[in-house]
């Protein structure tokens, strides 16, 4: 058998982050198994992320329709001939189309249809199931509502929880929606950006037949004592673990007590976040006082540090770079003409951000603004901070030509810093890694990117007079260096483009590991106390 060569025509094969990077992924799980068995020797392998949906549904499971069958609807069907419900629960499917299943009569009488804890982003063929009143979506990959939602009218109940909606006309449907008389429970719950009071005003509204709306209102969940500790990342203590876990959603940590510490699935009716944050907090203070007693494992307040280096930037342009950040510093102390902190959330002396020439559809020559449109203002705003910053624009994406050419051409943002200190945060809005750059007088070994890469390892980027480059959609934070000392960043990152799924947290097999002691530990750790 031999292989055919692609075509030119032929589109090549995507390959993702965790196969590109697959020596890396090793290395890390290796790390963590290393570091899990010395305490949960029973967990050489990491425990399914189970929640406590999983455990409900395991024993309804059904098996799938193969791809592209047809398949007899009856098989979906439980027992009896009054039956009229139908499951594809958990069939880990991507897509899949109602019309495969027959025959017809059968999908007629069907009243209640469960798709929950799949993959799906669309529904096709629901129009055919005419007498459709119950309809199970939950745990899926929606963006929008299925486009033919609006053909079922006796429909009275949606379960849309868990799926990535949002309270907009173009997501929810709301027209087709108002069309269904019987419609009366319309179910968002964790959709996140479903999630606070005027969302839910705003859809009960739009669709006022809708007697019940139910959403997880975030900034209630916020408001409960011990869910969050500080406002933002700004105000929390970088080397403490409890801040380095913050960044992480609750459903993220209820995962780590299972997968991680071998824990049972909580019920987010029963437990909330500050008991979940307490006991995740709880179980690394026991493995702390395992490893203090010659456990073998981590030091009292450590998790195991890796050590990574970034590439090199030309020292001519680094040099001069610096000095053109040195000038960008003195204008915002004198008052200059931006803001001198654009991003409060994070804790630094100045923080601006700089957009590409088109980023946001806006040219900086030619380009023609009705000045009584806000989003004209706005793009007008920021070709005028780029046209002000353009030498350190230019600059920066030299030094990044240098290093990875396609990544400076898919560039859409770059944040400006000065005095960038700690704040353990996600970057929530990139859709792929990130590179830094640091330059200074702050001391060599200081002032890195701490990246979490595991529930037990954490990697410090050196980005001085480096690019580093990071996954930043995992929790980071700066490690502490000397506050008298000079320290500027450039973070180079992407928005707005395909989106990348995750893979390892850093891109480089570290230099070495380093046994937690104290010097580490006042570098990069993390301690054991909230």
């Amino acid at each position: 058998m031999t292989t055919q060569p692609l075509s030119a025509s032929s589109p090549a094969p995507v390959v993702s982050l965790a196969e590109e990077y697959a020596d890396i992924v090793r290395h890390l799980a290796s790390l963590e198994t290393q570091e899990r068995v010395t305490f949960l020797p029973h967990l050489l392998e990491r425990a399914p992320p189970l929640d406590i949906g999983d455990v409900v549904d395991r024993a309804s499971s059904k098996a799938a329709p193969a791809e592209g069958s047809k398949r007899d609807a009856s098989e979906l069907l439980g027992k009896g001939p009054d039956t009229t419900m139908a499951s594809l629960r958990r069939q880990k499917l991507r897509s899949f189309s109602l019309s495969l299943l027959t025959p017809r009569p059968v999908l007629n009488r069907l009243k209640i249809l469960d798709v929950g804890d799949n993959e799906l982003s669309d529904l096709p063929g629901l129009s055919c199931l005419c007498n459709l009143e119950e309809l199970v979506l939950s745990r899926n990959w929606f963006g929008t509502l299925p486009t033919e939602i609006g053909s079922l009218s006796l429909l009275r109940s949606v379960d849309a929880s868990r799926n990535f909606l949002r309270p907009s006309a173009e997501s929810l449907l709301f027209p087709a929606l108002r069309g269904l008389p019987t419609l009366r429970t319309l179910d968002l719950s964790y959709n996140q950006k479903c999630g606070t009071q005027l969302h839910v005003d705003r859809i009960r509204a739009e669709v006022p037949g809708l007697a019940d709306v139910r959403a997880t209102l975030w900034e209630k969940n916020s408001s409960v004592p011990g869910a969050y500790v500080g406002a933002s990342a700004a105000e929390r203590d970088a080397t403490l673990l409890r801040s380095q876990l913050e960044p992480w959603g609750t459903v993220q940590l209820r995962r780590r007590l299972v997968a991680d510490f071998g824990e049972e699935p909580t019920d987010p009716a029963a437990v909330g976040r500050a008991d979940v944050m307490a006991r995740l907090l709880e179980r690394y203070r026991r493995e702390c006082e395992d490893g203090a007693d010659g456990g073998g494992g981590a030091l009292p307040g450590t998790r195991r540090v890796v050590r990574v280096r970034g590439t090199p930037v030309r020292p001519d342009l680094r040099g001069t770079l610096l000095a053109e950040l040195r000038a960008w510093r003195g204008d915002r102390a004198r008052g200059g003409n931006a803001k001198g902190r654009e991003r409060t959330s994070i804790r630094a002396e100045c923080y601006m951000i700089l957009r590409a020439p088109d980023a946001a559809g806006h040219k900086l020559a030619g380009q023609v603004h009705d000045p009584s449109t806000r989003k004209s203002r706005r793009a007008a705003r920021i070709a005028e901070k780029l046209r002000r910053n353009r030498r350190l624009w230019d600059l920066a994406q030299e030094a990044m030509r240098d290093v990875d050419p396609t990544f400076a051409s898919r560039c859409t943002e770059m944040a400006v810093t000065y005095g960038f200190v700690g704040s353990p945060h996600i970057d929530k809005q990139n859709c792929g890694p990130f590179y830094g750059l640091a330059l200074g007088d702050f001391a060599e070994g200081t002032g890195g990117v701490c990246v979490e890469c595991s529930a037990r390892v954490v990697a410090v980027v050196d980005t001085r007079n480096r690019l580093g480059r990071i996954d930043g959609r995992y929790p980071h934070w700066v490690c502490p260096y000397d506050a008298s000392e000079e320290r500027f960043s450039l973070i180079y990152y992407e928005t707005g483009g395909k989106f990348v799924t995750p893979g390892p947290p850093i891109f480089f097999l570290p230099t070495h590991c380093e046994q937690n002691d104290g010097s580490v530990q006042k570098d990069a750790a993390s301690t054991c106390t909230e």
